[in-house]
């Protein structure tokens, strides 16, 4: 296990690549950094303008896709702008061959967009009665695109943006974080306060609950073999969940403070998370 102030501010992001040899951070004013997971050392930094910035993730041909202002696309190795896209992107989720990103903007209007990667080019929009969308993400096969904002969740498909489902939550207003595909893509989860809220996807219907007694889920992040859910919140535990039962196996606290993010490397071995205090702990997850 390892615990360092990775951050002097909040995080609330956290992506590993897919080999599982860096771990990116993005977070207040910080549009991303990388760093080495097993050590801890920073490879490089790129402040951003935006004050919280829930999307990070690896894309194609060593690529890290964060947030500032717009989309931007940076080289993994050396953190150089390679291409930006739109403009006060709040959320994005890329596809899982990485051509193309599904982003929303800022603003009055909640429109998701969908880009192309490689030029950049918008092609197509649809706009949602969300409430400031600040989640999106895109089933493993391609086929759906999730949206959580402060009024509502949506279950979109994919190419022709029709909406599949829809669903509104009281607690949506209090601030909706998590929101996570199964590796299979059959189970969609997204938090609305204290509750998780467990889908299945090809029947678009709500399966469970899952419930805090007190402080809200903030992220969600399943195991690559999809057997379990690994959540953290702002009461700073991190639990592990069975996703057969929906149980909640184990729990690890490590007094570092509230938890915004959560990631699971590729190999499913380790998880790490971040939260208020700007502190990282990658631990071995052994489930």
């Amino acid at each position: 296990m390892l615990i360092w102030k990775a951050y002097s501010r909040m995080i609330d992001a956290l992506a590993f690549a897919p080999d599982g040899g860096a771990l990116a951070l993005g977070g207040y004013y910080l549009a991303c950094r990388v760093i080495d997971p097993a050590t801890g050392a920073r490879r490089w930094t790129a402040g951003g303008g935006a004050a919280f910035g829930l999307s990070l993730a690896f894309g194609p041909s060593g690529t890290v896709l964060c947030r500032d202002d717009g989309l931007s696309t940076r080289a993994a190795d050396t953190g150089a702008e390679v291409r930006r896209c739109g403009q006060w992107c709040r959320a994005f989720a890329p596809t899982p061959d990485g051509r193309t990103v599904y982003a929303t903007e800022s603003g009055a209007r909640d429109l998701v967009r969908r880009y192309e990667l490689e030029s950049g080019e918008a092609r197509g929009e649809v706009e949602l009665e969300s409430g400031a969308i600040n989640r999106l993400a895109v089933s493993p096969d391609g086929r759906f695109v999730a949206a959580v904002g402060c009024k509502r969740f949506h279950l979109l498909e994919a190419d022709t943006f029709r909406v599949c489902a829809a669903d509104a939550h009281r607690a949506l207003s209090t601030g909706a974080f998590a929101l996570a595909f199964s590796p299979d893509g059959r189970t969609l989860v997204y938090s609305a306060g204290r509750v998780l809220f467990v889908w299945d996807v090809p029947s678009a219907r709500e399966v469970a609950q899952l419930q805090l007694d007190s402080k809200h889920f903030m992220d969600a992040a399943f195991t690559p073999d999809g057997r379990r859910l690994v959540t953290v919140s702002k009461e700073g535990a991190a639990r592990v969940w069975d996703t057969a039962t929906w149980a909640c196996e184990r729990s690890f606290e490590w007094d570092v403070g509230p938890l915004r993010a959560v990631a699971v490397a590729p190999d499913g071995a380790r998880a790490a998370v971040a939260g208020d205090a700007g502190r990282v702990v990658v631990w071995d997850l052994d489930v």
